[in-house]
């Protein structure tokens, strides 16, 4: 890894586990987000990943859902950076064989903000990566097994994040 504090690029289905809280992921990506406000990692999501977060929110863009979506990603935002997606992404996942071209993306991305980890409930899709992919308990081990870091054992998320 090539910092103290990993940069991490988190994929769109764990953002929406974290903001509905959908169960049984819930807890992990609130461990994962209370790391990033405590500066422990750096959370990163691109900025294409917003508007598709927006659209997930507000179920296909309600607008009497917007004000609490908006809300939710204000928070987001509030300890989570976002990555720019400019042509050469763009064109470099066009030219991708990846079967899914939405990982294709976050994977350029990736490598445009030389991330350390990929997190997604779907790692199979970064099957291709030369950047590690997995959900949080698979990065929660490896840091463990890396650094001697059981993240589980950390008290200062008793605060709701």
């Amino acid at each position: 890894m090539s910092s103290s504090h990993p940069k991490l690029l988190l994929d769109t289905n764990v953002i929406i586990d974290y903001l509905e809280p959908r169960e049984p992921f819930y807890q992990d990506i609130r461990l994962l987000m209370g790391l990033g406000r405590a500066n422990e990692c750096s959370l990163w999501v691109s900025a294409s990943q917003v508007t598709d977060i927006l659209y997930i929110l507000t179920g296909g863009g309600k607008p009497s859902s917007t004000p609490t979506a908006l809300a939710s990603l204000r928070q987001l935002r509030s300890f989570v950076n976002v990555a720019d997606v400019g042509p050469d992404e763009v064109d470099k996942m066009l030219e991708t064989t990846w079967a899914d071209a939405e990982d294709a993306m976050l994977y350029q991305v990736a490598l445009s903000i030389q991330a350390d980890w990929i997190i997604s409930r779907d790692a199979n899709g970064f099957e291709d990566s030369h950047i590690p992919a997995s959900d949080c308990t698979g990065f929660f081990k490896a840091m463990e097994e890396e650094r001697g870091i059981v993240y589980a054992e950390m008290n200062f998320l008793q605060t709701n994040f």
